[in-house]
């Protein structure tokens, strides 16, 4: 029996990335910054003035000429641009997030669901890979999570030790290890990294299933209409080439776990299935699937 923790893993807020982004005292801050350089403003819009009324005032026959160089200078509009642009930006770009998540270009095979392939035959000395996976994310609340079933020729594990996630970072032949979880979705590169050395997988295991859930999707209402973007790649570990790669296209509402891939045995070979089949369970409903005894 596998304990998986339930309500441990919070998924990042906006609020969250503000208070990391600011730090103690960022609000503070950031009302210290405005008040200083609008005090600093004030001050040279009146010496301007002051000029100003003293052209009038000796040189009447050229008061239009003297109103015109200062509005040409932009005396009365450039400054209160330059001074408060920065301190908007500053502030408000780590909080929006604007920037565009770069993703790995890495020039694999691109599969179609279902279009099995040959790993094994593409790459004869393959021996270990690393199954990437990426997606990005349309709701915050959104903490998605990748894990490997390990499964016998019955498609359900051969032991409950043998469901590799975030609380079980590595399978009991340490064929298979997690590479760490991502909770926002923003992260440049893949999201989550899981390395198989294939020539020490256990030899009952027949099939890995990689699955994609959304943590605690079933208590907060949410599925993966959320989420787009979603792909899984394999590179073969030796030489950072992409083998293949998969991009996940259906996103549904009814949708809060995705089996995305499979990497199975045939003939002496390791072939990858491009699943991409969703199913409205959580991660305790799909180990109930695989057949792993869980303790809530």
């Amino acid at each position: 029996m596998i304990n998986i923790p339930m309500n441990t893993k919070p998924a990042l807020s906006l609020s969250d990335l503000a208070g990391q982004a600011s730090g103690v005292g960022g609000n503070n801050m950031q009302q210290g910054m405005g008040q200083s350089i609008q005090q600093n403003y004030n001050q040279p819009q009146q010496s301007y003035g002051q000029p100003n009324q003293g052209y009038q005032q000796q040189n009447q026959g050229y008061g239009q000429p003297a109103q015109q160089s200062y509005q040409q200078t932009g005396y009365n509009q450039q400054p209160q641009q330059s001074y408060n642009q920065p301190v908007q930006q500053s502030y408000q770009q780590p909080i929006q997030q604007s920037a565009p998540v770069q993703r790995p270009n890495g020039g694999g095979v691109v599969l179609k669901k279902g279009q099995k392939t040959s790993l094994t035959k593409m790459n004869p000395n393959l021996t270990e890979v690393d199954v990437c996976l990426g997606w990005s994310i349309l709701n915050q609340a959104c903490d998605l999570d990748a894990s490997a079933f390990m499964l016998s020729a019955n498609n359900r594990v051969i032991g409950d030790d043998w469901f590799v996630f975030y609380g079980q970072p590595a399978s009991p032949d340490g064929s298979i290890v997690h590479h760490g979880d991502s909770r926002d979705g923003a992260a440049y590169g893949d999201d989550e990294v899981i390395n198989i050395k294939l020539n020490q997988v256990n030899q009952q295991v027949q099939k890995i299933a990689f699955v994609v859930t959304i943590n605690e999707a079933l208590e907060r209402g949410l599925n993966f209409s959320m989420v787009k973007d979603a792909y899984v790649r394999v590179v073969d570990k030796s030489t950072g080439k992409e083998l293949v790669k998969f991009n996940l296209t259906e996103y549904y509402s009814n949708v809060t776990s995705m089996v995305v891939g499979e990497l199975y045995r045939h003939n002496g070979e390791w072939r990858l299935n491009p699943v991409g089949d969703g199913v409205a369970k959580d991660l305790a409903g799909l180990c109930g699937m695989y057949g792993v005894n869980v303790a809530g």
